[in-house]
């Protein structure tokens, strides 16, 4: 009952957070909204994973890899905007910007987003399409010349910072 009541709590003063403002009327919205959603999420079951894919590790474990992930993914930002700035400020003659497939394998939804979502918020790299049934993401790139350094830097990224926490 206390952890419904600190959901409930918690989620509203989210709602609050977004409207800007807390009127009563807000205040008794937010409740009834979150009570809702308290309540239904107790009906809502997790999709069992795919079949061929090992289980997620325990919940301390996958939480132990978010700094790792969160670091990771700022230095990635952090390189994909000294690339694009480089790019704008004088384009290198021999840089070809293009498409690369990336192989990604049977992973789960989950882990696909946000391999998808992690790649997308670096500055020199968008995310085209991600095809769970061929197990590939289809990545553009600034500079395609090398797919294969582009694929290996990828892969390497995704075991070292995001598997951890998105098997």
């Amino acid at each position: 009952m206390v952890r419904a009541l600190a959901k409930i709590a918690a989620l509203t003063a989210v709602y609050l957070l977004v409207l800007g403002q807390a009127q009563l009327g807000d205040v008794a919205v937010g409740l009834v909204l979150a009570a809702l959603l308290v309540v239904s999420a107790r009906f809502v079951r997790p999709l069992p994973p795919p079949e061929g894919l090992r289980p997620a590790g325990s919940a301390p474990q996958r939480l132990a890899g978010v700094p790792a992930l969160l670091g990771g993914t700022l230095v990635d930002i952090g390189r994909g905007s000294w690339t694009v700035a480089r790019y704008c400020l004088r384009t290198p003659a021999d840089y070809r910007p293009g498409v690369v497939t990336i192989p990604i394998g049977r992973s789960s939804t989950s882990s696909a987003t946000a391999w998808g979502i992690r790649v997308g918020i670096s500055p020199d790299t968008v995310v085209v399409d991600i095809d769970e049934q061929r197990g590939q993401m289809l990545l553009h790139v600034l500079d395609s010349r090398d797919p294969d350094a582009v694929r290996a830097t990828e892969l390497d990224s995704y075991e070292r910072r995001q598997r951890r926490v998105f098997p």
